[in-house]
Parts: structure tokens; C-alpha cells; sequence
């Protein structure tokens, strides 16, 4: 089965690297091949392999022929005014987008799943990137409008080594970008926003003018276009940008301590005096832990929908789920069949996740992790408890800082030397202090709002403690080096031959 799943996902790889996605009839035989070697036990691994190539495909296909399956030529939409009535699927971000005299402009971009195109149905919804200049009205996530748009198919610049925006619309599943016209009007079709933009938009009101306070938002609801560029660079100088994305060390630490709340509550509730008689007997046979575990995971599940059930946080949801369900099942998995059965599931949830460089720099981290824990168990194990904490923590995060540095210059082309010095500090301090905090801020909203401020004074506080430290060893002149593609290649030859003799 190991084999089978690696194999499925080097296919998916594989396709990356294909300069055109045939025919859906090429794709149809595909897949009866592909039936027939799985059937064919001697060849079945490569069944796996051909499986990963075509669902890849398949989603590659249904993505360039999103128009032509809702019966649209897009080649007609171009320079024309459209209609487009559907819901807005994330939280907008507003932006300045240049001076009116001494008045800065405000821009508006959001995410817009289009249900109906000139009054016409679509058989199969469509997301669009929409941006809205000087915005009549405050638009929010889940709001249902009748938009008059200009678009344009999903581009970007052809900048090898830079950010492709092509690709960071194509893994977000849209099909292309466009501008709210102001003539005719925008209509509001359904005013109630979600959930999710309540919370967000009474969080936002009650945060403090200070520029360190941008963190907290994307700490608790993982929306980050607050975040000055001037703060992007003190994070990617100290190597700590990944603090920002909600992602599993996030969602693990929540998991892990509304588990550990729940379950000393548990053991401490009077069940007889809470819940009627007849319940008393059903719920003492009840194994509190596989209970505190459930619970916890709805927790965790509503963090991630705070989230916007980005990427990251998919990613770590999938393998905390994964986890905890083979857990009270009774079940027993190595570490190398939980990484390759929840990359199938990843894979088959979101093909296109493979185009982001967070899901491999994420996969690159838990197999380092996982390698380091394997090479050094009997260093961890040694001394008392506190001892192998600090081991492990010293030990992990050295590892990780060496280890992430051939991919992050291959990605980034930039190296962080005060990366370990940085999340040695922030890493447990905002483990244990900042995100709790911040993340009891968010959930303090259902209660009042003059909890949630308490807790974002507090939450705030603490970021801006240890801000001043990142921004101490980011004005250092040897905080972040840039590299030329020729220092790359020199970079990973000499950590890969230094990896190889230790392990």
C-alpha cells in the first residue's frame, strides 16, 4: 500500500511538468488503463503512478475548459460589460490604490463565486478575482451581489524566479480577474454577511491604532493584508513569516489544549447534578478521552473556519484528522504511512495545492522533522523531562533551520542566518502566549465585546514584546542574505554532502 500511494503522488508530480493537458477521450482511455494494471498485481504500483497523471489532468482540464462546460465562449466576454450575480466567498481586503489630489483611493479585492452569467445560470460555479475601486458600499463575505464587471482570462508576467501570479490564481481555482464597474449601480441582493465576517468585522473595530496590532488579525482569522511591507520585511528578515500563515503549529496547539481543558473538565463535572438520572450510567460508560478528543476536533475545525479554511490550514487539518481518527478507531499507522496517506487525501481534495510553495515547503518540514526525530530519539530520550524539552526544541528548530535552507533559497533566493535565533524565541513564546491569547480574543466575541478587548490588550502586549526582538535581529546587515542562482546550486551541493555524512 506504501508503494501505491508514494507512487500515486510522484504521478501527480510528474504532471506538473507536462506541456499540455490532452483531450478529455486521451484522458477516458487513460483511465481504463489505469483499471486495468491496478487489476494486474505484478504492475499495480504503476497503476498509482498513472492514477496521480490523471487526476491531475482531469482538474488541469475542467479548470481550462471551466467556460466551455458552461456552454461559454470566453473569446465573446472579453472588452465587453458582463453580469455576474453570485456571493462573495472571502473576507475583502482594502488596499490604497494611488491619490485623488490628496484623497488616497481605496481598493477593494475579493473573491467571487459567479452562479449566474447575463442572467443565465451556470451548470458549473466559477470563481473570479474582482477588484472594486472607491467602493460604494462595504462589501463582506457571504453578501450575494448582481455585479456589471470588465474581465480577462487569469495571467501573469512570465518572470522566471519571480512570483507567478498565474500560478497564485490557478492553486486558488480562479478563472480570472476583473473591475466592478460603477454604472450600472451594483446591486445587493442578500445583506447578511457570514459568520465568519461578523466575528471579523467586530474584531476589527475593536482593535487598537498601532501597527504591531495588524498581527493579530492574522493570527485569529488568518487575514493578512493588514500587515504593512515594511513588517513582511522585519518577518522575512528574521525568518519567521510562516508565524503569520494559520497552519499546524497553530491548529496542533489548539487541538492539544482544548484537549487537555476539556478533559480536566470532564473528570471534574458533577454529572448528577447537571444531566437527568436516566443519562447518568450512559455517560460514565463513556471513554472521556475518545470524548475530550471529539470535542477538541470540533474546536479545532471551527479555528479553521475562522481561518477561511485556507491551504495551510487544510493541510493541517487532514493530518490532525487523520491522526486522531486511526487513534479512536484503535488503529496503528507507521509515521511514513500517515505522511503518504494524507498527502493522497490532500492530493485528491486539491490537486492544485501542488502549484503552491507552501505545501512543499510544509511536506519538506514534517519529513525533516520526522528524519530528525528517527536520527536523534536516543539523544531526546536522555535526562529528565525538562532536559529532553529543551533538547528537542534546540535540537528540532537547529535542524529545521539547516534543512530549510537549500529550499527556501531555491524558492525565495534569500537566506535568513537569523532564522534560528528568531524562532528559537518566537516559536514556543508565541505557542504558549501570543496565538492562546489571541485565539481566546476571537472566541471572547460570543460572550462580550469588553472580553474580547481584555484579551486583545493582552494578546497585543505580548506581540509587541516580541516584536521588538525581531526587529532588533532584523536590523542586523547579516539578518538576510540574497543569492544569485549560482550561490544556490553551491548551497545545496555543500548541505546536501554535509547531510549526507550525518546521517
Amino acid at each position: 500500500m506504501d508503494w501505491w500511494l508514494f507512487s500515486f503522488f510522484i504521478g501527480a508530480i510528474l504532471s506538473l511538468f507536462l506541456p499540455i493537458v490532452p483531450a478529455l477521450f486521451y484522458l477516458s482511455l487513460f483511465f481504463i488503463t489505469v483499471i486495468g494494471l491496478y487489476y494486474y498485481k505484478p504492475l499495480k504500483n504503476i497503476s498509482g503512478l498513472l492514477l496521480g497523471l490523471l487526476w491531475m489532468m482531469l482538474h488541469a482540464w475542467l479548470y481550462q475548459n471551466s467556460w466551455q462546460v458552461n456552454d461559454i465562449d470566453p473569446d465573446l466576454l472579453a472588452g465587453k460589460t458582463q453580469l455576474l450575480q453570485g456571493q462573495i466567498v472571502n473576507l475583502p481586503s482594502i488596499s490604497q490604490g494611488g491619490y485623488d489630489g490628496d484623497k488616497p483611493l481605496e481598493v477593494s479585492r475579493f473573491n467571487f463565486r459567479v452562479d449566474k452569467l447575463n442572467q443565465k445560470p451556470l451548470s458549473r460555479s466559477l470563481i473570479v478575482r474582482l477588484r472594486w475601486d472607491q467602493a460604494k458600499a462595504q462589501v463582506a463575505q457571504g453578501q450575494n451581489y448582481l455585479f456589471a464587471v470588465r474581465l480577462k482570462p487569469a495571467h501573469g508576467l512570465a518572470n522566471p524566479g519571480g512570483f507567478s501570479y498565474q500560478t497564485w490564481l490557478r492553486y486558488k481555482h480562479i478563472i480570472a480577474t476583473g473591475y466592478v464597474l460603477d454604472k450600472p449601480e451594483p446591486l445587493l441582493l442578500t445583506r447578511a454577511p457570514s459568520l465568519r465576517q461578523q466575528l471579523f468585522s467586530r474584531y476589527s473595530q475593536l482593535l487598537p491604532n498601532e501597527p504591531v496590532a495588524a498581527l493579530l488579525p492574522a493570527l485569529s482569522f488568518g487575514e493578512r493584508s493588514r500587515i504593512s511591507q515594511e513588517m513582511w520585511q522585519v518577518l522575512q528578515s528574521s525568518g519567521t513569516s510562516h508565524l503569520m500563515a494559520i497552519s499546524g503549529l497553530h491548529l496542533g496547539l489548539v487541538a492539544t489544549g482544548s484537549f487537555f481543558v476539556i478533559l480536566w473538565l470532564l473528570r471534574r463535572l458533577p454529572l448528577a447534578a447537571l444531566v437527568p438520572k436516566r443519562l447518568v450510567l450512559p455517560l460514565m460508560q463513556i471513554n472521556l478521552n475518545k470524548l475530550a478528543i471529539s470535542l477538541s476536533l470540533i474546536i479545532t475545525l471551527f479555528y479553521a473556519y475562522l481561518a477561511g479554511f485556507s491551504l495551510p490550514t487544510q493541510r493541517a487539518l487532514v493530518m490532525l484528522f487523520l491522526y486522531w481518527s486511526v487513534r479512536l478507531l484503535g488503529g496503528k499507522f507507521t509515521l511514513r504511512r500517515w505522511v503518504l496517506i494524507a498527502l493522497f487525501i490532500l492530493t485528491l481534495l486539491d490537486p492544485f495545492s501542488l502549484f503552491s510553495a507552501s505545501f512543499w515547503l510544509s511536506v519538506y518540514a514534517i519529513c525533516c522533522i520526522f528524519l530528525l526525530l528517527w536520527r536523534f530519539g536516543a539523544v531526546f530520550d536522555q535526562g529528565s523531562k525538562r532536559v529532553k524539552v529543551v533538547k528537542s526544541l534546540v535540537l528540532i528548530q537547529l535542524g529545521l533551520t539547516v534543512f530549510m535552507m537549500p529550499v527556501t533559497a531555491v524558492f525565495f533566493h534569500q537566506l535568513s542566518l537569523a532564522s534560528f535565533l528568531a524562532n528559537i524565541i518566537a516559536v514556543p513564546y508565541m505557542s504558549l502566549v501570543s496565538i492562546p491569547l489571541c485565539l481566546l480574543s476571537a472566541l471572547s466575541l460570543f460572550f462580550s465585546d469588553d472580553l474580547a478587548a481584555f484579551f486583545i490588550t493582552l494578546a497585543l502586549q505580548s506581540m509587541e514584546f516580541l516584536w521588538g526582538y525581531l526587529e532588533l535581529l532584523a536590523r542586523q546587515s547579516w539578518a538576510l542574505i540574497h543569492l544569485s542562482v549560482a550561490q544556490v546550486y553551491y548551497l545545496c551541493t555543500f548541505l546536501a554532502l554535509m547531510m549526507a555524512g550525518c546521517f
